[in-house]
């Protein structure tokens, strides 16, 4: 309304806009789009400044999760080493067992074999002496027998 009076008052010497409120207006809103134009960029970039910061932290908790499960590998794969090695060790040590088992067996056989073969020898040895004492019987029964025979028949 001032620009109105000044226009009359100046006379026809200003410009016919300046006196329209539809330019105010215009303008305003101008600067109203203008404004919220500026606070939703500093909206969106603070939306987009956190959003990096939020995939940093899920980067950050991604590689200790890594780091963690690295680790339980890392004393997995020990531990069933160390397994690995107490089953060789106690297989080793049943293979000793097992070898001084049967090495004992073994002796054992070698022991009986020998006396089985002593015994066979003292009962070979026993046989002989049984031959020959029935061979020695057998002998003077045929001698005295003959002798009896030869008697028998000189006597007649």
């Amino acid at each position: 309304m001032m620009l109105v009076l000044l226009n009359q008052i100046a006379g026809a010497d200003i410009h016919l806009i300046w006196g329209n409120i539809f330019f105010y207006l215009f303008v305003a809103a101008i600067l109203l789009f203008v404004g919220f134009l500026y606070i939703l960029l500093k909206v969106l970039k603070k939306k987009s400044s956190d959003m990096k910061l939020m995939q940093l932290q899920h980067v950050a908790r991604v590689d200790i999760i890594r780091k963690e499960q690295t680790e339980k590998l890392e004393k997995i794969r020990l531990e069933m080493i160390k397994r690995e090695e107490d089953r060789s060790r106690q297989w080793q040590e049943s293979e000793k067992e097992t070898l001084h088992v049967l090495n004992g067996v073994s002796s054992l056989l070698d022991l009986n074999e020998k006396i089985g073969r002593v015994e066979s020898e003292r009962i070979l040895l026993k046989l002989d002496e049984i031959q020959d004492i029935v061979i020695n019987k057998m002998n003077s029964e045929e001698k005295s027998n003959s002798n009896d025979k030869n008697g028998s028949t000189e006597g007649r």
